[in-house]
């Protein structure tokens, strides 16, 4: 018999939902596949834990690595200049810390400091923390990758700045010129669900997922987006719910994303 292969996802789980609720993901993923797996529990701050077994168990591991990714558990494992999508934990005025998959012996996290973040998206001007977490939609729960400043040392924190796909995900969403809302602490089928049911989903274009219990609602041009976010806010009370508004990004921050707008126009 084979033995056991146990991952750690870099998938959290949180809210009103159970580690074994995401089985039928994974056996979805792996379907066709020579392989049993299975959500067995979680590690450090809820990251998912998987196992796995069977013939096809090293194709079954790649699908998930690269669907998922697997969390690095311990510091030796990372090195400066890494990326790694985390979640975020917390929001300070001097920036945001996101949670790495580092539990082992420690928890380690990334400290994004607001000097990063405004190099990054703001073109160095002086926004606050508060006014960019309004801006992008940054809140605890939400999928964030990092690229790390330094090698990892526990206790840490470890300096680390946006990554260069994860400011590319805001420029386009900004560039799409749609507004979405952004929605933490629900699954993809509830979302689906509350969308479906709300009498509304016309005005919707799509349900991306951004993670197990992440999701993004893109709304199309023109669609009422108070009238929806208060229907979802209903249908989903547990779940946190932010607007993603590009018009809103492109006042405030004209050069820095106003050229993203040459061919798409502005929203």
């Amino acid at each position: 018999m084979r033995p056991l292969v146990e991952l750690v996802l870099l998938e959290k789980i949180y809210g009103p939902y159970r580690p074994e609720d995401f089985t039928p993901a994974l056996l979805t993923l792996c379907s066709g596949l020579e392989v049993d797996v299975r959500v067995v529990g979680t590690a450090g701050r809820g990251w998912l834990v998987v196992e796995v077994s069977g013939e096809d168990e090293e194709v079954a591991i790649r699908l998930v690595e690269e669907e998922m990714g697997l969390a690095p558990v311990e510091p030796g494992r990372l090195s400066r200049y890494d990326e790694v999508r985390g979640r975020i934990l917390s929001l300070a005025d001097d920036g945001l810390v996101v949670d790495i998959g580092v539990f082992r012996p420690l928890n380690l996290d990334a400290l994004v400091p607001l000097g990063a973040l405004r190099a990054q998206l703001a073109d160095g001007l002086g926004l606050s923390m508060a006014e960019l977490s309004s801006l992008f939609c940054l809140s605890a729960g939400l999928p964030f990758e990092v690229e790390l400043s330094e090698d990892p040392s526990p206790p840490g924190p470890v300096e680390a700045g946006p990554s260069e796909g994860q400011v590319r995900e805001l420029e386009e969403w900004v560039s799409s010129g749609l507004d979405r809302l952004v929605i933490t602490g629900a699954s993809h089928h509830a979302v689906k669900k509350a969308v479906g049911g709300s009498g509304l989903h016309k005005h919707v274009l799509a349900v991306e997922r951004l993670g197990a219990l992440e999701n993004c609602v893109v709304l199309k041009l023109g669609a009422p987006v108070g009238k929806l976010f208060g229907v979802l806010r209903r249908r989903l009370p547990w779940a946190n719910i932010m607007v993603f508004r590009p018009g809103r990004v492109l006042d405030v921050l004209p050069g820095r994303f106003g050229r993203l707008f040459l061919t798409w126009g502005r929203p």
